[in-house]
């Protein structure tokens, strides 16, 4: 690796050095974004469970058939916490609402509206209707951990 020139010093160390260096960089580049941590509150404890839902596409959100990822807490406290794990570099965007009749949906009334607490990241709302992706959208690399209140 390191050889020893005739005049004493030392061949290859800062080649070998500067490759370290790049492979470094180059690797820092395909690192994962990591972690997103969301808090929910304003839970209504004892309440059924609150579904949380992760999305990395504006045409998907917020619809809970075409998530990322969902994870589902119990509503035993005023608020609960859940993670997802391995994301990309980028933005994502979190809905999440409180099953309370435990039927595995949001309901809805006869226009449309809500009848269960929900809510998004960046405290978003819509004007009639959902708020956009953009307007929820979160880069877990810049801010890992979010609270979402639910309404």
């Amino acid at each position: 690796m390191c050889a020893i020139r005739s005049d004493g010093k030392r061949e290859g160390l800062s080649d070998l050095r500067r490759v370290s260096a790049l492979l470094l960089t180059l690797a820092s580049f395909g690192a994962a974004a990591g972690e997103l941590s969301v808090e929910v509150r304003q839970v209504k404890p004892n309440g059924g469970a609150v579904i949380v839902a992760l999305y990395d596409k504006a045409e998907a959100f917020p619809k809970f058939d075409r998530t990322l990822a969902v994870k589902t807490a119990e509503a035993r406290t005023a608020s609960v916490q859940v993670a997802f794990g391995d994301l990309g570099p980028g933005r994502y965007a979190v809905a999440a609402y409180q099953d309370q009749n435990g039927n595995g949906r949001l309901d809805k009334n006869f226009f449309g509206v809500p009848t269960e607490p929900y809510g998004f990241s960046n405290d978003a709302r819509g004007s009639m209707g959902p708020p956009s992706f953009d307007a929820a959208a979160v880069d877990p690399s810049a801010t890992p951990n979010i609270v979402i209140n639910l309404h």
